[in-house]
């Protein structure tokens, strides 16, 4: 509706008003059609949360005034005891590792964390360098905090994670293929046995095989679980 004009006693009553300071402001109006215009509230920022209940290996969580990665987790419940999940924990700090109980219900705070690609290039000494892939910087990191830093292959991609400005987990391909340098000799017909011998990469890294696997073949392997996956075909 268009607005309609203020008679002289009206307008006389609105002045006297507000002279006396009796008029608060309110939202503004749209002065083509009077209406009020809508103030838009700020977006809210959520922090992600999730319950133990819905842990995941790997999944990163800040706990104690830290950063923590899981590494394994079970829930557990009795009939005298309200369900809870035990967990081995890493603090992606330290390099410590703890066991901890939580109740299924609570709630924790995911790790607000940033993961960039990096190519490994070489060792030195106590440290691990990679360059970025995408600005070519050379990135030291101490090896400590590398699981498995013994499967890294030459030229292998892996994901840096951060937590603020600190680089704190290194995450290798999810599955690579590895020459055996050095096992004992099997037998050929041991498939269907199940039993499983040490092998030594080419990297320097041991893990089980089964039986039949022989110096020289390639097999793929599980970086994160370091298991034998299957023989590859030459």
């Amino acid at each position: 509706m268009a607005c309609r004009r203020l008679g002289r006693s009206a307008a006389a009553a609105l002045l006297l008003a507000v002279v006396r300071g009796l008029v608060v402001r309110g939202p503004p109006h749209d002065r083509r059609s009077c209406r009020t215009v809508a103030r838009r509230a700020p977006p809210l920022v959520r922090m992600a949360v999730v319950t133990p209940g819905n842990f995941k290996n790997g999944l990163t969580i800040e706990f104690q005034e830290s950063v923590w990665k899981v590494m394994s987790f079970q829930q557990s419940k009795s009939a005298r005891q309200a369900a809870v999940v035990r967990t081995k924990l890493k603090n992606l700090i330290s390099g410590t590792t703890v066991d901890q109980t939580f109740r299924i219900s609570e709630t924790l705070q995911t790790a607000q964390v940033d993961k960039t690609d990096a190519i490994y290039s070489y060792d030195d000494g106590d440290m691990v360098v990679f360059m970025n892939a995408e600005t070519f910087d050379e990135i030291p990191i101490n090896r400590d905090i590398i699981d498995n830093v013994d499967l890294l292959q030459d030229g292998a991609t892996v994901s840096l994670v951060t937590w603020g400005d600190t680089v704190v987990d290194v995450t290798l391909p999810a599955t690579a293929d590895f020459q055996v340098k050095y096992t004992e000799p099997g037998l050929k017909k041991a498939a269907s046995t199940g039993q499983m011998k040490s092998a030594t990469l080419d990297t320097g890294a041991e893990i089980t095989v089964p039986l039949f696997v022989e110096i020289g073949d390639v097999v793929r392997v599980n970086c994160a679980e370091r298991t034998y996956m299957e023989r590859v075909k030459k």
